[in-house]
């Protein structure tokens, strides 16, 4: 591989990186005020996050982050799974990732392991069908 494609590739590859700290970094504080109860709470009643999410920061995605990661977002979209999105919270939210998991104090819920996970997929895929139909009405997802 010559240089130039070196470069290009290493670029993409922090474009990539630099859009995941975005997402995550913006998870977390999105995750700030949020306990474990109020997640037990979430699942147990299927809330739906997509609704209960502020329009002020429902803006803020569609108008300054999609914007500038919008070729990103498209392409690795997909890649954004329950099983990361729950590794990330067993590094940085561990209360939260033992209510999905049932670990802990959370092992006796009143809810099957399997109810929970599946919450938490209805919700990433709830949310990336949010964004995508926001890209294909500015002209379509390639």
């Amino acid at each position: 591989m010559e240089l130039k494609q070196q470069v290009i590739r290493f670029m993409e590859n922090l474009a990539v990186q630099f859009a995941v700290d975005v997402v995550r970094g913006y998870l977390l504080h999105r995750l700030e005020d949020i306990t474990a109860a109020d997640c037990y709470t979430a699942i147990k009643n299927k809330v739906n996050l997509w609704q209960i999410t502020p329009d002020s920061d429902k803006a803020y995605i569609m108008k300054k982050v999609l914007p500038r990661f919008r070729k990103l977002v498209i392409r690795y979209m997909d890649d954004l799974t329950p099983q990361l999105v729950l590794e990330w919270l067993r590094r940085d939210r561990p209360d939260l990732a033992d209510v999905i998991e049932k670990k802990n104090q959370w092992a006796y819920a009143d809810y099957e392991k399997e109810e929970a996970y599946r919450w938490l997929a209805s919700q990433l895929e709830n949310i990336k069908a949010n964004i995508k139909a926001v890209l294909s009405s500015e002209g379509g997802v390639k």
